[in-house]
């Protein structure tokens, strides 16, 4: 391999030339700087202004079912804050290994989440993964009590997700509509899934961070949950090739 270095010298301006250049700049600034103050607008001005907003925030009270697109339920929190934002990313990404959510229960220690050679988008890296929109939900108990008010869970996403993933699933933690493991539509630290190819054609992907959280799909339901989760409620963990 060359490299090819230049060396580049440079010679500092004495104390008096400094603030010479200074002073020259700051009148040249001042000569040519425009003032803004806030300005009342009429009502025609205001009907011809056209804006979209960057995020919206949403608060679900009490026992209030979150809206997950089709699959709305209670997630366990007294107050759920959610944060919409009207961001859209096409994600084209290879990580040789993942892992999230080290664990030891004293019988064993592991990963909620494990796999490797892992693309986002397809691998020959030409069709990226598109998210349109992201949201952020953030799970509180006592949510007005600053003595007792516990975040439960951070839960970050899209509803909308089109393109293709592709990894090696040594260890997976997740919700999904079915697949070996706990309950079905909850898959507790399964391991050995092998190669696996998931597109997901307009659907919810999201990673939940929880220390207490409630799920529910098809008439099945799970309370109480703990850990690093994926949510990929269309998905069959037990289909290679999915869809």
């Amino acid at each position: 391999m060359k490299i090819n270095c230049k060396q580049t010298i440079a010679k500092l301006f004495s104390w008096y030339g400094t603030l010479v250049v200074l002073l020259t700049s700051a009148i040249v600034l001042f000569s040519f700087s425009t003032s803004f103050a806030p300005t009342k607008m009429s009502d025609a001005e205001l009907s011809d202004v056209e804006a979209q907003s960057l995020l919206s925030i949403i608060n679900y009270t009490n026992s209030a079912a979150v809206d997950f697109r089709g699959n709305s339920y209670w997630t366990g929190s007294q107050d759920v804050i959610r944060i919409k934002l009207g961001i859209d990313l096409n994600i084209n990404a290879h990580m040789q290994s993942l892992k999230m959510g080290y664990w030891n229960n004293g019988a064993g220690y592991g990963w909620d989440q494990d796999t490797s050679n892992f693309f986002w988008g397809t691998t020959d890296r030409t069709t990226p993964l598109a998210f349109k929109g992201l949201y952020i939900d953030f799970g509180f108990d006592n949510l007005t009590n600053s003595a007792t008010r516990k975040l439960n869970y951070i839960e970050l996403g899209t509803m909308t997700a089109s393109g293709q993933v592709t990894g090696s699933l040594n260890t997976t933690t997740s919700m999904i509509l079915n697949g070996t493991g706990q309950n079905q539509g909850v898959l507790m630290r399964q391991t050995a899934s092998g190669r696996r190819i998931i597109t997901f054609p307009n659907t919810l992907q999201a990673f939940i961070f929880a220390t207490k959280y409630n799920y529910s799909s098809d008439g099945r339901s799970t309370a109480g949950l703990e850990g690093i989760f994926q949510k990929l409620p269309q998905y069959d963990s037990d289909v290679v090739n999915e869809p």
